[in-house]
């Protein structure tokens, strides 16, 4: 495996990112702030992504991630475009279908590499929080269905509420892997 230098340190930048985001998301709400909140949310944006990169230099599964990432971000823009209707829903799978992928590979890539130099507990943690993500991901596309269907739609939005909550529990089990794995990795 070698020297996995660049993998901590990426992981230790978008285990920084992913709090800064979680906080940006909260402050986004209130008045005033939530212009700053919104620039801030942009900045740790293009950490995670220097962190991702950085990390794709030793693992392989977060290059691909950072690819997709990237892919990822112009399907994102390309479905604000369109907006709502059938092909809004469409860019809305893709996207739920690409967050998942760019979450499953950073996991499972990251978990091997804790799995070889011996962190098995802090590889355990990476299966957890993809698994989580997979049942999230899958409800948000039924959703997005679901919330296409005239009388369904008030359920649909009922449901995301719950796909939330489950989103917000695994994005802070996501970042205690993110750290746990930069320290195992000696960042």
């Amino acid at each position: 495996m070698g020297n996995l230098q660049n993998a901590g340190a990426g992981l230790r930048k978008m285990f920084i990112a992913s709090i800064g985001a979680i906080i940006c998301a909260v402050l986004v709400i209130i008045p005033i702030v939530n212009i700053l909140a919104g620039i801030a949310a942009i900045v740790f944006g293009v950490l995670s992504l220097v962190g991702l990169y950085g990390a794709g230099k030793d693992i392989a599964g977060c290059k691909t991630a950072f690819t997709l990432t990237i892919i990822n971000m112009v399907v994102s823009v390309a479905g604000t475009l369109v907006g709502a209707g059938f092909l809004g829903i469409i860019f809305s799978i893709a996207d739920s279908v690409l967050s998942f992928l760019i979450c499953y590979l950073v996991c499972t890539s990251v978990s091997e590499v804790m799995n070889q130099i011996g962190a098995a507990d802090v590889a355990s943690k990476g299966a957890l929080v993809w698994k989580i993500n997979a049942v999230c991901y899958a409800i948000l596309i039924i959703i997005a269905i679901l919330g296409a269907v005239p009388g369904l739609a008030l359920i649909a939005s009922l449901a995301a509420i719950g796909v939330l909550v489950a989103s917000l529990v695994a994005s802070i089990f996501y970042m205690i892997f993110l750290n746990k794995s930069s320290q195992a990795l000696g960042a």
